[in-house]
């Protein structure tokens, strides 16, 4: 009895998902590991009339998305390593990613947390007043010393490189030295939409970014047909134009003249005319 009702259980959640799926325009994968349940309900009452944030089993979710007979929405399966939660939405997944992306914010660290980033520490006089606190920092690695009453930094620091463990002693003093190490919030993943599957690389392009791509493209594409002869709609003015300057040199070379090249020859022969009138000058 108890497995009948789990079993339909799990059938009414998959229905739900496959219904929550085919009515948003898209569909996003966001890590939450070590997400704050005071941050994550924050984050689902800013996306209230935008967006619906799940947590939910991922066997229920492949289980959904392998219900849509569509092979793009399959690679999603791919972005479920770890806690993940599902946001069905119908906002554009660029639109989504920077919603989610502006939510993150910076924290302390405790210690025994990976990097994301080098720490780097400057070189200059810290708010710290001078006292044991010089000895902490120095047993942290820290280059400090007291100077005209103040505790400073020696020289540029690169206290922790990214990927590295921040151990206990590292983040007390990045504490003291008010540094916020550490970035908490949804871990976007990526988002479906339309057939195709966003990767987080991509929502994070900024549009000059993407605009610049677009640029770059157009130009080798451009410099790739006129290479090969390959003749379009914006390749042919260059093309002619290319045609009329070496028609033009080749006039020129052989003395022919054109409507075109008559008054360049002209004044090629009234050059040479002086010259010559210059090196052999008429006798008097």
């Amino acid at each position: 009895m108890k497995e009948n009702r789990f079993s339909e259980s799990k059938d009414i959640a998959i229905k739900t998902l496959s219904e929550d799926i085919k009515n948003s325009k898209s569909i996003a994968l966001v890590g939450i590991e070590r997400v704050p349940g005071k941050q994550f309900q924050q984050i689902r009452k800013s996306l209230r009339g935008k967006a619906k944030i799940k947590v939910i089993k991922k066997t229920l979710l492949k289980r959904a998305f392998e219900g849509m007979n569509s092979d793009a929405i399959k690679g999603m399966e791919d972005y479920m390593d770890g806690p993940v939660a599902a946001i069905f939405s119908q906002e554009n997944p660029f639109k989504l990613f920077k919603e989610i992306e502006s939510s993150r914010t910076r924290a302390p660290a405790k210690g025994g947390e990976i990097a994301p980033d080098d720490i780097v520490l400057e070189a200059k006089a810290t708010n710290l007043k001078p006292g044991p606190v010089v000895g902490e920092l120095q047993k942290a690695g820290i280059p400090a010393s007291i100077d005209q009453g103040k505790v400073v930094i020696r020289k540029e620091t690169v206290l922790v490189k990214r990927g590295d463990k921040i151990t206990k002693e590292k983040a007390i003093a990045l504490s003291k030295l008010e540094i916020l190490p550490l970035e908490i919030g949804l871990d976007f993943r990526a988002a479906y939409e339309e057939g195709i599957v966003f990767d987080k690389s991509i929502l994070g392009s900024s549009t000059q970014d993407f605009l610049n791509k677009l640029t770059a493209a157009h130009s080798m594409a451009i410099a790739l047909s006129i290479n090969l002869n390959y003749y379009t709609e914006e390749t042919m003015p260059i093309f002619l134009f290319k045609a009329y300057r070496e028609g033009t040199a080749l006039s020129l070379a052989v003395s022919y003249p054109t409507k075109d090249t008559v008054q360049m020859l002209l004044a090629k022969g009234n050059a040479i005319a002086k010259s010559l009138e210059i090196r052999f000058p008429r006798s008097a």
